[in-house]
């Protein structure tokens, strides 16, 4: 047996006993996809061995999150895992999660699991990689993106709507390998799909190879096309055997989620001349010649090294550098506006943006089609679009993908370098939740500006209300939510967002005109640094609170003119996970003393809010679908105007 030979058997091995020993996981898709990753990782992958986080390292994304075995052998070949880190596969604390988690394991890239949005991931790096090397030059970013994606993958619309953007963006750097190995969980592949994924990648603009996914001569020769082939992605078709290799069980589609039986890997171990009574078996002679290139791979990181410390000779290209990959914000002149207007705070982002991007030439973002409304036409123009003909564009031309969108702005974030938002209707952050949710678990600063935020879209009616969304969102760990009030609160809660480094933000904005506050009589707008403030105090101990967000501020405050012979706070409550980070001495003195009766008044559902107005308070919102009709019409119907609410407010107190 040759030593490539001995070295894949071993890693074959070494993935069946790995997902035998936690009694979980998948084995047939690592044993199907190895032949192709491992030729990747040994002969093409670019990685310094000393620092998984080398800036213009080669990245990987391994889509088919179930195959983690695959990805954490070759880490362990690397050198980057023990292989006491296998052994500890899928157990709590351990490096080796049971799907691939960036920032637990090194040499992770993204994490993956929902299958289809790696593709996305790595179709962002790509773009990342293209407007990086275009800013800052060949000798600075230079570096290709691969996916080992799989049937699962393929079948997700996002993976799809991911690829659609990658084709016509020309994107020459990103190249894919699609397991294709006809075995899924439930049966094989043809159950439920029949669809010609060579002519549909054709169709998108890519570069089709196909090969024997378990010819390594054809693997090599098909990445080296792909390497060459600079005006479109490449797609290299593997034509594989689930778990190829095996005894008795190879092609069966039951190996797919599951651990072989122990008799199954004796006799594999046996066919492929190990010893079946040996378990994680690492030889040295198979990692020495995994390694041979190191030597090669320092010199050449210490070359960029060397290139990047006579870059930083001209001052700009230091600061801008800087700037990019440590995410930083530039010191500037954020816009103002003046009191007594009335300003939909969604016009508010188009200002923030495009004095951003004056002064941050690494701001990227786009929209998905909804460039009018999300107010993003402006910076649309300055920056102009990213295509395959203008590789230094900075606007992304979504169309309608939002769920892409969402993951392709993740792989942005996971890539580094550039800040990345999106934007889009707030009812249809519905697409994009899985997206956000990973971005959330992944500590990426993605800022989503989510306009018409409430019942007053009004006339396109309940299918374009959002109603429930505000809180669903707020239930997503580790993701700011901000609703400002008006319009200089909306600039404030964009500068929150653009300053996240390890949290994404969600920016609720409207489409109706809001009164922008007076300041010299109301709290200054940077009080939404802690969440939540009291926007309005009573002349002496509260006799009622009044809690409210966004549009709803200015209705609080009017309903506390119109209730003017009580004694009533009101609270501007713009970010729910900014207030609960305060001091608890902070927080009570905004809630307010228990005696006080606690309302809640919010364009959406009211579940959630007894949180703070406890289980005697009352609950202005929506629990309902809204209606087709002007916007201003819908709130009277629905009951949320300031003399409607007020009403109310006096029956319960004379009914109490």
């Amino acid at each position: 047996m040759d030593l490539e030979q001995k070295s894949i058997n071993t890693a074959k091995a070494l993935i069946m006993d790995t997902v035998r020993n936690a009694n979980s996981g998948h084995t047939g898709g690592p044993l199907s996809s190895l032949d192709f990753s491992y030729v990747l990782f040994k002969d093409f992958l670019k990685f310094d061995p000393d620092d998984p986080n080398w800036f213009d390292r080669d990245r990987f994304v391994l889509s088919v999150g179930h195959e983690s075995a695959l990805l954490y052998t070759l880490l362990t070949y690397i050198g980057w895992l023990e292989i006491d880190d296998l052994k500890q596969f899928r157990k709590l604390g351990s490096k080796t999660p049971g799907h691939p988690e960036r920032g637990i394991t090194p040499g992770v890239e993204a994490t993956t699991g929902p299958l289809g949005q790696g593709v996305g991931n790595a179709v962002g790096m790509a773009i990342s990689e293209c407007i990086l090397r275009n800013t800052f030059g060949e000798d600075t970013v230079n570096h290709y993106t691969y996916v080992l994606h799989g049937d699962g993958d393929i079948q997700e619309p996002v993976a799809q709507g991911s690829i659609a953007l990658a084709g016509h963006w020309g994107l020459g750097k990103l190249i894919a390998y699609y397991d294709s190995n006809d075995a899924q969980i439930s049966g094989k592949v043809s159950r439920s799909d029949s669809t010609d994924y060579e002519t549909m990648y054709r169709s998108h603009g890519w570069q089709v190879i196909n090969v024997d996914g378990h010819n390594r001569d054809e693997i090599r020769s098909a990445i080296r096309q792909a390497q060459m082939e600079y005006e479109r992605p490449t797609v290299i078709i593997g034509n594989t055997i689930m778990a190829q290799g095996c005894a008795t069980m190879e092609g069966d589609h039951n190996t797919h989620g599951s651990p072989l039986p122990p008799e199954e890997i004796s006799s594999t171990k046996e066919k492929l001349g190990l010893n079946p009574n040996q378990f994680f078996q690492l030889s040295d002679d198979v990692i020495n010649d995994f390694r041979s290139s190191y030597t090669y791979s320092r010199e050449e990181v210490k070359a960029w090294k060397f290139n990047l410390n006579k870059r930083f000779e001209d001052n700009d290209f230091k600061t801008n550098w800087k700037m990019a990959v440590n995410d930083e914000i530039p010191e500037m002149k954020w816009p103002h506006f003046q009191s007594g207007q009335e300003v939909a705070t969604r016009k508010v982002w188009g200002a923030v943006i495009e004095s951003l991007a004056q002064q941050k030439n690494t701001l990227v973002g786009g929209s998905a089609d909804l460039e009018p409304s999300n107010v993003t036409v402006g910076f649309a123009k300055m920056v102009s679009d990213f295509s395959k003909n203008n590789f230094t564009g900075r606007n992304f031309a979504y169309g309608v993908r939002e769920f892409p969108m969402g993951a392709i702005n993740n792989g942005i974030a996971l890539h580094g370098g550039l800040k990345v938002f999106g934007a889009t209707f707030f009812v249809f952050s519905d697409y994009e939740r899985p997206a956000i949710r990973l971005r959330a678990l992944q500590n990426l600063p993605v800022i989503s500006e989510y306009t018409h935020d409430s019942i007053f879209v009004g006339e396109d009616g309940p299918t374009h209300q959002p109603i429930e969304h505000i809180m669903s969102c707020r239930l997503i760990p580790n993701l700011l939510v901000l609703r400002p009030g008006d319009a200089n609160e909306a600039v404030i809660a964009s500068k929150i967002a653009f300053e996240q480094k390890s949290r994404p933000a969600l920016i609720l904005l409207t489409r109706q005109k809001l009164p922008v506050f007076d300041r010299s009589i109301y709290p200054s707008p940077d009080c939404i640094y802690k969440g939540a403030y009291v926007i309005q105090e009573s002349d002496s101990k509260p006799d009622m609170t009044i809690f409210c967000s966004g549009s709803e501020v200015w209705v609080g405050l009017e309903v506390r003119e119109i209730l003017s012979q009580y004694k009533i706070r009101v609270v501007n409550f713009a970010c729910w996970e900014l207030f609960e980070e305060q001091s608890e001495t902070y927080k009570s003195s905004v809630v307010g003393p228990s005696s006080a009766l606690k309302i809640s008044i919010e364009a959406g559902v009211t579940i959630g809010w007894q949180k703070y107005t406890g289980i005697d308070g009352l609950n202005f919102g929506i629990d309902r679908f809204g209606e087709s009709a002007p916007g201003k019409e819908v709130a009277d119907a629905l009951g949320l105007t300031p003399s409607k609410i007020a009403k109310s407010i006096e029956k319960h107190l004379h009914t109490s």
